[in-house]
């Protein structure tokens, strides 16, 4: 595989698990403060950036992106999806904690009857 090709794929893949943790947070009743649960999930962390023509590549590791690092022309350009990640977990934690939650109080219902 070539390394533009690599670019090309890194440049596409990186907004896969932002939408879905997006679309997983807001599907998760259970989580407070779930815009702001959204908003983190397209936060990006570093920037990984290559030339098409050369096949340059490089990374910058202070670099907060939000929905992503952008566009220039000759250049693909990927992030890491930390905040997709960290809004997963807490997502998939509320989810856990409520499904607990609502088999403790089932249970106590069940024995009251």
């Amino acid at each position: 595989m070539t390394p533009q090709a690599l670019g090309h794929l890194a440049a596409l893949a990186w907004p896969v698990p932002m939408v879905a943790a997006l679309i997983l947070v807001a599907a998760t009743r259970a989580l407070r403060f779930r815009v702001l649960w959204c908003l983190v999930s397209l936060v990006g962390v570093g920037a990984f950036w290559m030339e098409i023509s050369s096949g340059r590549w490089g990374f910058i590791p202070l670099a907060i992106n939000l929905l992503g690092p952008g566009h220039a022309p000759g250049f693909h350009k990927a992030v890491i999806p930390l905040g997709a990640v960290i809004a997963i977990a807490a997502a998939l934690r509320a989810r856990a904690f409520s499904d607990k939650c609502e088999t403790v109080i089932g249970s106590k219902n069940a024995l009251n009857f």
